[in-house]
């Protein structure tokens, strides 16, 4: 047997052929890109490693909790399991004395009780500030930009505009921190920039103040950050993070993004008649290929192929029977 597993498709397809790569030269081709994609924002290292430095610091004492919690799970998992399978037959001692009906009858609640306080006593207050997971943060940034939404109303009559006026209320900060250096594919995040950019740009946040615009920040850490931040929390994975700013000590936090780059999304913001109308660039990548290094023999050799592949299909094709009835 052989010790692959799996069968590795190394082709573009499973009907591609390999191609020898002495006969082919690489090539790059000019192509227009998606103008609705919000680029992931570009933060110094230093200042990656001064925000990671806080995290650390903020999420002392969750990773003890967090495996306390479990095996208070496990225990409590096992208890249940014991008792719902009973043994068959039990030995009756005669001589034991019968119970009277005034004691309580089960195993006493005082400990699981009490166990239950500690849990809630011992629970950091940043873990309600927090929401983990790519899921949870895909369902958290959903859920802002679904709430940030407002009616407008359609008014033909001169002097009132068509769009309501914006709330004047201070909404919360946060920031959200991927791993995207860790993630494989890397595209698993590929839509979080532009949840991030619907968030701010709903909201028409400038970046200017960033503990009182309410605004939602971005930030890329380097590789090796889940890792830390998984051991720092007590879990087994930690690819991305959103942190509220009803996060104790999340003033120090803030004043590491005033530097930052706030994602926005320009084509989702309200329009306002005061600015001038601005274009979106286009965005124009460079496609990596490959073509044959003599075209001119590569056009003669696909053209034989083509007239051999015509003859095996004619040649497949049954003849034909004639039937002559006489009569």
């Amino acid at each position: 047997m052989s010790q692959q597993i799996a069968r590795a498709h190394t082709s573009q397809s499973n009907r591609a052929k390999p191609r020898e790569g002495s006969d082919r030269r690489v090539q790059f081709r000019s192509v227009v890109d998606n103008p609705f994609h919000v680029q992931w924002p570009s933060v110094p290292a230093n200042v990656q490693n001064a925000i990671l430095a806080c995290m650390l610091d903020m999420l002392s004492g969750l990773a003890d909790h967090n495996l306390a919690r479990e095996q208070l799970s496990r225990k409590r998992r096992r208890c249940g399991s014991r008792n719902a399978h009973p043994p068959k037959r039990a030995k009756v001692d005669h001589s034991a004395t019968s119970p009277d009906p005034s004691d309580p009858i089960g195993p006493p609640v005082t400990h699981a009780m009490d166990a239950g306080t500690v849990d809630a006593e011992t629970t950091p207050s940043i873990l309600s500030s927090l929401t983990i997971g790519i899921n949870g943060v895909t369902k958290r940034l959903e859920g802002l930009v679904r709430s940030y939404r407002r009616p407008v109303e359609s008014r033909l009559e001169e002097g009132k505009s068509s769009v309501p006026d914006p709330p004047t209320s201070v909404f919360p900060t946060r920031l959200v921190i991927a791993c995207r250096s860790d993630s494989d594919p890397p595209m698993l995040m590929g839509h979080i920039p532009n949840l991030v950019g619907a968030c701010n740009s709903a909201r028409k946040v400038n970046g200017t103040e960033s503990g009182r615009s309410g605004g939602t920040w971005l930030v890329p850490m380097p590789k090796g950050t889940e890792d830390t931040l998984s051991a720092a929390m007590g879990l087994r994975r930690v690819s991305i993070l959103l942190v509220d700013s009803s996060a104790p000590n999340f003033c120090t936090l803030a004043s590491l993004l005033e530097n930052v780059p706030l994602p926005v999304a320009p084509w989702l913001s309200v329009p306002n008649t005061g600015s001038p109308v601005m274009l979106i660039p286009t965005h124009i990548k460079q496609l990596r290929t490959s073509a044959p290094k003599d075209m001119k023999a590569a056009k003669e050799k696909r053209s034989k192929e083509r007239a051999a592949a015509k003859e095996r299909r004619r040649c497949a094709l049954p003849k034909r029977i004639v039937v002559s009835s006489s009569g």
